[in-house]
């Protein structure tokens, strides 16, 4: 587990702390908590920030904790709790994307949060600051977003497991690096707020900051990938074909990146580079969903295996498209050959995964059931709820994504200044 934490000067003559802890001790407990050192960040561009990560390891499955953090001895903010993922399940996780610093952005986040998930998976475009440094406004508000709404009704802080998206990214923007520049420098935020793998050291068996596993304990494991944005769909898929490999054991397999392979929005041409990449992989690991996002669209697709809709669990469900805040796009007036079901609606997706396998519900931000399905072993419980069989599907020409308009600079003026902490899901 790692967490994060950003300190900001309220003004000029403001000095920042050279150093910060994390205590942490299982909660309900009394005595020494351990101490934990974190390891300082400065994003080069955002004068007046610093971030500080702290890896909280050696900690119990299914447990939970509590944790301060304090800056040169002085403390930062109550005491918070998180808990970790149990070691044989149910696991309990949320999944969207395109979330952005919208109201409705805030409201998908609670709602999910009041699901009492054990993590939120973000398939990237998070704050919608295209990796500029001139737009860390955005990302102050997103931090602030994320630290005030993830938190379960329970009390725990809900840990976020992030995958990289175009609007991370400044290459080809005015103000962005040139392609050649290192990878941190054309993501300075996703890099520098969080700190998912980037000790491994360059590992091949680690993956790197953009793709890497996540384990779920005995009921399954996630794949984090980069769908292009700074390492090509090609040179993850044998690193990914290992690790799936050795995974097929576990009931129930997820991926989750940015790019759809089976667009609701989009048009399906324009996916043919990930699905050459990636299909094949999937196929042979026995993926059971992919997590995709991008779409800004809520989307179930049928079952299918390489490039052909099969029956009920010989296949991959491709779930999505992003939409946790960000206004919706249109869908075709038919859908496609592909797709299941899709609709015009903000929403997130919340997974419960057994050694059965699992059951995913789409929730809006009211906790209305846009959607449901089940894998595996799994049958739909009783008290699952109606599913909203009239969805919102808006039908019109899918415009050009280049011509959409982007996200406008959010003011200074219109946030609070003030340290902020979150976390980042990293054992």
């Amino acid at each position: 587990m790692t967490v994060n934490l950003v300190v900001e000067a309220e003004g000029s003559d403001q000095r920042l702390p050279r150093a910060a802890s994390v205590e942490c001790r299982p909660s309900g407990t009394e005595g020494q908590a351990s101490s934990v050192a974190g390891t300082a960040v400065e994003i080069e561009g955002v004068p007046g920030v610093r971030v500080f990560h702290f890896e909280l390891r050696d900690l119990e499955p299914g447990a939970s904790y509590d944790f301060t953090t304090t800056a040169e001895g002085r403390p930062l903010g109550n005491v918070r709790s998180f808990r970790t993922v149990p070691r044989d399940g149910p696991v309990r996780l949320a999944a969207g994307g395109d979330v952005g610093t919208e109201p409705l952005s805030l409201a998908l986040l609670a709602e999910a949060a009041g699901q009492s998930p054990h993590m939120l998976v973000i398939g990237g475009d998070l704050a919608y600051a295209n990796g500029l440094v001139s737009r860390w406004p955005r990302w102050r508000t997103w931090l602030e977003y994320v630290t005030e709404a993830l938190v379960t009704p329970e009390g725990h802080t809900v840990p976020m497991v992030l995958a990289i998206g175009n609007h991370e990214v400044n290459v080809g923007r005015d103000g962005g690096v040139p392609v050649s520049a290192p990878a941190e420098q054309k993501a300075p935020f996703f890099f520098g707020l969080f700190a998912q793998n980037q000790g491994v050291g360059g590992a091949p068996d680690d993956g790197g900051a953009t793709y890497f596993r996540r384990d779920l304990g005995s009921v399954g494991a996630l794949y984090v990938l980069d769908s292009g944005h700074l390492v090509s769909y090609q040179d993850q898929a044998a690193w990914l074909a290992a690790h799936m490999e050795a995974d097929t054991d576990l009931p129930t397999r997820l991926a989750l990146y940015h790019v759809p392979l089976y667009p609701a929005h989009r048009s399906y041409e324009g996916s043919a580079e990930g699905r050459e990449a990636w299909e094949e992989v999937f196929h042979r690991g026995r993926l059971t969903v992919a997590l995709e996002n991008h779409d800004h669209v809520l989307k179930r697709s049928h079952p299918i295996r390489l490039g052909e809709v099969v029956g009920e669990g010989e296949g991959v469900l491709y779930l999505g498209d992003g939409c946790m805040g960000m206004d919706a796009r249109t869908v075709d007036a038919e859908e496609r050959w592909y797709i299941e079901r899709s609709a015009s609606e903000p929403h997130f997706w919340m997974a419960e995964l057994s050694r059965e396998g699992a059951i995913y519900r789409a929730f809006d931000e009211e906790g209305r059931l846009l959607d449901l399905v089940t894998t595996g072993e799994v049958e739909t419980p009783p008290d699952a709820g109606s599913v909203e069989l009239e969805l919102d599907r808006v039908i019109e020409e899918s415009a050009d994504a280049a011509l959409l308009p982007g996200p406008a600079l959010l003011p200074l003026a219109q946030v609070a200044v003030a340290p902020v902490q979150h976390f980042g899901y990293d054992m």
